[in-house]
């Protein structure tokens, strides 16, 4: 048994429940020269209470990720029963339903901290950020085989984690055959070509499912602007709700083309795809929108990146706002947890301050219920977003 004994007093989190031991909350490791990557261990208070059990990070910040807070162990077969029970959610879900492609496990959120699987039609793409996980790699691929019954499993590497966690990064087939080309999802109606292996995340940004379903409920007769436009996921879903004119803008080349592919596949509409970087194009363009969406990729991966991320942010908010006809509708996001609902909020009326336009809040966004966010583990909550009218 490997043991991590914390300092005194600093086991007060792990009594709340939350999965997460800080290095500095680590007094020590018994034995001294246990520091394998992802090994079980137990977790003790100063007094030598049991108040944990985990996996070990040796060299992270994040020293243990925390899979049971029991007395005991868990059973031999915790994994395995963890994994049948998050992808049983997922079909008993009728919060997620008309779509082929799903997250199956959501981390902390199903209690599988680093570990992300996403089902896109037959195949499960899998994420491990975190060395307990990765260590486990056959046992959780034949978990997810078992509980999915799909016929590909692919890793994606995570070369950010892989670096933090000590370990080699890795891509690669789990079960079946890799993807040789892009597929073909469905979800309510859209159909999307995903590119599993090169693509952002692991191909698709599924977390912003229900933002797509309000897209499309908005767009009827609109000039709708998709900034950050990745593949193409707002405008499919704009185009498929009516709207008069889609503008996509999208500064990588890879993603710009299969978004074309995206929109040859939805009905009619008058449509501009344009390769520029966005905050560029928001301060040289000169046309008028009805519906603007704002979907940056994560600019504050860390706590440091802050203040450059909200800047970013409000610059984009502002000038958007400066293409924004009267009574049009804003969806407007950040994706990180560093960057909460609170402060993005503040950023957003900040824009609306300097642009002289008075904003109305709608709605507060956020993931679907595939992405599901534990109580114990408010980090979990990265992406929010607002629904404005102006």
């Amino acid at each position: 048994m490997i043991d991590v004994v914390l300092h005194k007093d600093r086991d007060r989190a792990v009594r709340r429940r939350h999965p997460w031991v800080l290095s500095g909350a680590v007094a020590r490791l018994d034995p001294p020269d246990a520091g394998v990557p992802g090994a079980f261990v137990r977790v003790l208070s100063a007094a030598g209470e049991v108040v944990g059990w985990g996996h070990l990070s040796p060299g992270a910040s994040l020293r243990v990720r925390l899979v049971s807070f029991d007395k005991e162990p868990p059973p031999d077969d915790w994994l395995e029963q963890r994994v049948a029970r998050a992808v049983e959610r997922r079909a008993a879900q009728s919060l997620v339903g008309e779509t082929d492609a799903v997250r199956l496990v959501n981390a902390e959120g199903d209690a599988l901290p680093g570990l992300v699987a996403d089902r896109y039609a037959d195949t499960v793409v899998v994420k491990f950020t975190a060395a307990g996980m990765a260590v486990r790699r056959d046992a959780v691929a034949e978990a997810l085989r078992a509980a999915s019954g799909a016929s590909v499993g692919f890793e994606r590497a995570d070369a950010a984690a892989s670096r933090r966690e000590g370990l080699a990064a890795r891509s690669g087939p789990l079960w079946g055959e890799a993807p040789r080309e892009p597929i073909w999802i469905r979800e309510r109606g859209r159909r999307y070509r995903v590119d599993l292996v090169g693509g952002q995340k692991t191909g698709f940004y599924l977390d912003q499912r229900d933002a797509r379903d309000r897209v499309e409920r908005l767009a009827a007769g609109r000039r709708v602007l998709d900034a950050f436009a990745y593949t193409g996921g707002f405008s499919v879903a704009a185009i498929h709700g009516g709207a008069r004119s889609v503008t996509l803008v999208e500064s990588s080349a890879p993603a710009l083309a299969l978004a074309r592919e995206n929109l040859a596949e939805a009905p009619g509409c008058e449509v501009r795809a344009v390769e520029a970087d966005v905050f560029r194009f928001l301060r040289e363009d000169v046309e008028e929108y009805d519906l603007i969406v704002i979907d940056p990729p994560p600019l504050a991966r860390a706590r440091r990146d802050v203040t450059r991320a909200t800047r970013a942010y409000k610059d984009a908010v502002l000038h958007a706002l400066g293409r924004a006809a009267p009574g049009a509708h804003l969806l407007c996001f950040s994706c990180s947890h560093h960057v909460g609902p609170d402060l993005f909020r503040k950023v957003v009326f900040g824009a609306s301050l300097d642009a002289g336009r008075s904003l109305r809040v709608l709605a507060t966004l956020g993931p679907p219920a595939d992405h599901p966010v534990s109580l114990d583990h408010p980090e979990g909550t990265y992406l929010n977003g607002l629904l404005l009218e102006a």
